[in-house]
């Protein structure tokens, strides 16, 4: 698709529907740095329009299309978390924005908690466990721990959008096991 990536910054939320609503968007190319100015450009038209004067049928086009620019980016630039961590903050602040909505899956703050909590790399335990070693180590010894720091970061990043839904998730089945990693969160690096 020819000009995917020019003028992201001149196009308005409807032009980004539109844009990344094309079914030939998820064979474009396009590298990791186009892929991310895209999503960013789309996410700043979500958040600084009139999100309150949106309707309903809108936003399922506009979940539609974040999903699909998502999608594509994957499929352009490989499996990268990347993608997964601008999903959930964007979904996170529409929910904290404007509350849930029944039957428009962007609205959905269960998909939030449980997509994070799907994500997390390691059990709680086990991220206790590196935690607490990583703050033991020398500073020298740490170099060589830099996967597993990396590994425990994620889970931080994972567990930011969900904690400012909880008012909207304290009833969900797996709430307890989001509980059980903010118990985690202040010993990871």
């Amino acid at each position: 698709m020819s000009g995917l990536f020019d003028d992201l910054s001149r196009l308005d939320l409807d032009g980004h529907v539109r844009r990344w609503s094309a079914p030939e968007v998820v064979r474009a190319g396009g590298d990791m740095n186009q892929w991310l100015a895209a999503a960013q450009q789309f996410a700043a038209r979500v958040q600084r329009g009139d999100p309150y004067g949106v309707t309903d049928e809108r936003w399922r086009a506009i979940g539609d299309s974040w999903s699909a620019l998502l999608a594509a980016a994957e499929q352009a630039t490989g499996p990268d978390e990347e993608w997964l961590f601008r999903d959930l903050w964007l979904r996170s602040w529409l929910l904290q924005t404007l509350g849930p909505r029944e039957g428009i899956p962007l609205f959905d703050p269960e998909f939030v908690l449980v997509r994070a909590l799907d994500a997390m790399p390691m059990s709680p335990e086990e991220a206790a466990a590196l935690g607490l070693r990583w703050h033991e180590m020398e500073h020298s010894q740490k170099l060589e721990f830099l996967p597993q720091a990396r590994e425990l970061r994620k889970i931080r990043r994972l567990l930011n959008p969900v904690r400012s839904l909880a008012p909207l998730l304290a009833d969900h089945p797996r709430w307890r096991e989001f509980q059980a990693w903010e118990q985690v969160a202040p010993g990871l690096p």
